[in-house]
């Protein structure tokens, strides 16, 4: 669905730009299922593995033979920016699929802590000074506290000294005085609070939506430059293959369709990032081509983008051999993650 959605998004860019669209499939391999739409003469059909799907736009190679009276749509003799909006426009569609997936997760409401203590650490202060599992925080340091970042907030600036907490249990209000821990510099008294499910209302979702895609799409970039200064474990970055991505997305179902929908959303976030790396296949080498004949004017040489296909074919290849054996030998498992 990501990949198809993707390839959606350069079909309808193509499309507006008045691009000529030589074939859109579902999936790949030997195509079982195919028709050819006598209005735009564009070949629609399924093909027999169901992943993904591809569109082959007329001028995107430009070695093919041009009909003469398709000239005005081929790819390359359009303006820079209708080629680049084309090329952008499956990250385009996988950022806006990735923004609807997080409001249908967020409508399905968001579990948020509360002041209530849900756990308590053996041997912590919490078990010592005997708070219990139900006790409501509403005090501490005569201060009001109606959330767990209020807790949060007030417990770490007491560490190694006595804090008088004041809880509701069985609803009375009960005052327990307790020497936090010092831990890392702050105090610590070894609870986890209780979680539960709020509906948001429709306002908070669009905002909500847009600052946690903004805060995923910083995580990523983020990501990508530790990755290329060497700051993450192989194991963390190394690559999947197609059965560790199969894998992946069954144990991410098998934890529930809430966070299914969720995961589906980060996925294609960093697709759409993913596609803008500078090598071919991917979208980010055609970006430099285009670009880079936008700059000089005139096409690239032909031995030139063939090398240049020839390294990131390479690099494409070993990262999914790569993936390939780690993903027999030792299997993603994503609650390790």
């Amino acid at each position: 669905m990501i990949i198809l959605v993707h390839e959606f998004g350069h079909f309808i860019f193509a499309r507006l730009s008045k691009m000529h669209v030589l074939e859109f499939f579902i999936g790949f391999g030997p195509k079982i299922l195919k028709f050819k739409s006598k209005k735009t003469g564009t070949l629609y059909g399924i093909s027999a593995i169901p992943l993904g799907g591809y569109n082959k736009i007329l001028g995107m190679d430009r070695n093919e033979k041009i009909p003469p009276d398709l000239k005005e749509k081929v790819f390359f003799n359009k303006p820079y920016y209708k080629k680049l909006l084309v090329i952008i426009g499956g990250g385009i569609f996988n950022i806006i699929f990735a923004i609807i997936l997080i409001m249908i997760f967020l409508s399905m409401g968001i579990y948020s802590p509360t002041n209530i203590i849900d756990y308590i650490q053996p041997q912590s202060p919490a078990e010592v000074y005997s708070f219990m599992k139900g006790d409501r925080v509403i005090s501490i340091n005569e201060k009001e506290i109606s959330t767990w970042d209020d807790f949060s907030e007030n417990v770490k600036p007491y560490a190694g000294m006595e804090v008088v907490f004041n809880v509701i249990r069985d609803g009375q209000v009960i005052e327990i005085k307790a020497v936090l821990e010092n831990l890392d510099g702050q105090g610590f008294l070894g609870v986890s609070p209780l979680l539960e499910k709020t509906r948001l209302s429709f306002f908070d979702i669009i905002k909500e939506s847009f600052k946690m895609f903004w805060e995923l799409t910083v995580a990523y970039i983020k990501l990508f430059g530790k990755l290329f200064l060497g700051q993450i474990p192989f194991e963390q970055a190394r690559p999947a293959s197609p059965i560790g991505v199969i894998s992946i997305f069954q144990q991410s179902a098998a934890m529930g369709l809430q966070n299914f929908i969720l995961f589906v959303a980060m996925v294609s976030i960093l697709l759409a990032f993913g596609n803008f790396l500078p090598i071919l296949p991917v979208d980010g080498g055609h970006i430099v081509i285009i670009t880079l004949e936008a700059i000089i004017r005139r096409p690239l040489p032909k031995k030139a983008v063939t090398i240049y296909n020839t390294i990131g074919m390479a690099i494409v290849i070993s990262l999914l051999f790569v993936g390939l054996i780690f993903d027999i030998i030792s299997p993603i498992n994503i609650k390790q993650m």
